[in-house]
């Protein structure tokens, strides 16, 4: 039985002989035919080049369901592609962090008048059982907030690890 056709478009593009035989090269190192090799990094790079912009130019989609910034058209976490433009009010996944560290968090935010919610990931009972050191807290903040509150959170945390690094090499 025939393979069935797929559905295509046909291109004829005169690029640079270096180019070509690099790639014809490529082409015979993987094992795939020129129209497959250039599929596949043309694919590769497009995929890169639209999560980039996407990122780079603000144009995060929020899923409702996970309440996850998202720069694709799928969310990574349910796979929903019920994905909508991300609403002010819209309370946005910040991060997660182990309990001993969510109070930090919680004052940070609070200073800088910073809405936002927690969740506990264990639950009460579970984290009562395991104790509450292994208990992390899931920070969530209105989407008017986020960028503010994850640039507070990336430059507080990774100064913290700076200085407990350096409190560790001068206690050696």
């Amino acid at each position: 039985m025939p393979r069935k056709k797929k559905d295509g478009r046909f291109i004829n593009y005169y690029i640079d002989r270096q180019i070509y035989e690099r790639l014809e090269q490529y082409a015979d190192d993987k094992g795939q035919s020129m129209t497959t090799a250039i599929e596949r990094i043309l694919k590769e790079y497009l995929d890169r080049y639209e999560s980039t912009s996407q990122h780079e130019g603000g144009n995060m989609m929020y899923c409702p369901n996970c309440n996850l910034l998202v720069s694709g058209t799928r969310c990574p976490v349910c796979g929903s592609r019920q994905l909508s433009a991300p609403q002010p009010e819209d309370y946005c996944y910040l991060v997660e962090k182990e309990a001993i560290w969510s109070e930090a968090l919680s004052d940070l935010l609070t200073q800088n008048q910073i809405p936002f919610l927690t969740k506990n990931v264990l639950g009460a009972g579970l984290a009562a059982k395991m104790g509450s050191g292994a208990e992390k807290v899931r920070f969530y903040v209105p989407y008017a907030h986020y960028e503010n509150a994850h640039a507070l959170e990336q430059e507080f945390f990774s100064a913290e690890a700076v200085a407990a690094e350096l409190d560790q090499q001068t206690e050696e």
